[in-house]
């Protein structure tokens, strides 16, 4: 069993991929206000949510490596590719520190773990406020004990709770009246070291045992997981688990090529035995 590595993050060191990204984009709203970290979140959307090239990366390197500012926009540039929730809230955090905000990483629970997702903590003018590329909250959510937050997403409804008994925070989804929970956080700030380790643990998680893409346009959610595809929307929901159909909407909602796929398909086998022999024994 090999040793996990120790990769140690910096703010501050990607100033070209910031600068890159703000050039395909010019923001009406004045800087410093929330209007503007939206303006901000939004433009990033186009960046979409995927895992095929983190599958691929650690299959072609056989080490455990970060995809960093610079190579998710030029993947993106060139193959329309994004990045998984870590390199995604990476890229968000040194563009708005670029701006001079105040921001942190956050780490939440989902069904399958704790610490296995990531989100930015944005405080401004003395509030906190949630920003999720990841799963595509774009709009500053308060993060507020005495009220509910809630507003409407193109692919669904937002909605943030407090846990008085753990001082925690749930966040669900709504659509037609039908809730479901996503991730639970406490909103706390995690040092950019603990980031790293949970993004190096990040590599052992069944969300990189198959391929998986979101991304949201203006009136709703494509979602793909292997051979099946969801697109959704406020008031519809369209199934498939067609790989045909599957790729169809890759091609005409993502405009990753194809055989990335395919690549990511066969990168897979070699990741889970690679998995098998990276990953910590319960002894260590």
């Amino acid at each position: 069993m090999e040793r996990l590595p120790i990769i140690s993050l910096t703010s501050g060191n990607h100033v070209e991929a910031v600068k890159r990204f703000l050039s395909r984009f010019r923001f009406r709203e004045p800087a410093s206000s929330l209007e503007h970290i939206t303006a901000i979140a939004r433009a990033f959307s186009t960046i979409p949510y995927e895992n095929v090239s983190k599958i691929i990366r650690f299959s072609q390197s056989g080490e455990i490596a970060f995809r960093m500012p610079e190579e998710v926009y030029e993947d993106h540039r060139q193959w329309h590719l994004g990045g998984t929730c870590f390199s995604l809230t990476y890229y968000l955090l040194e563009i708005l520190r670029y701006f001079g905000y105040q921001c942190a990483p956050v780490m939440g629970d989902m069904h399958w773990g704790e610490n296995v997702h990531s989100v930015v903590l944005v405080t401004f003018q003395g509030e906190r406020y949630l920003v999720d590329p990841g799963y595509m909250i774009h709009r500053p959510v308060a993060i507020a004990k005495d009220t509910v937050q809630r507003y409407l997403a193109p692919h669904a409804g937002i909605e943030l709770r407090f846990r008085p008994e753990d001082d925690r925070f749930d966040l669900f989804t709504f659509r037609s009246g039908n809730y479901t929970w996503r991730y639970r956080f406490t909103p706390q700030p995690v040092s950019l070291d603990e980031f790293s380790a949970h993004w190096i643990a990040s590599f052992f998680q069944p969300t990189l045992h198959g391929i998986c893409l979101t991304r949201t346009s203006e009136t709703g959610m494509i979602y793909v997981h292997n051979d099946f595809t969801k697109i959704s929307g406020q008031d519809f929901t369209r199934r498939s688990h067609s790989r045909d159909q599957t790729e169809k909407v890759i091609r005409e909602h993502f405009g990753i090529p194809l055989h990335l796929i395919e690549e990511a398909r066969y990168a897979l086998t070699i990741n889970r035995r690679r998995e098998q022999e990276m990953a910590p024994s319960e002894t260590d």
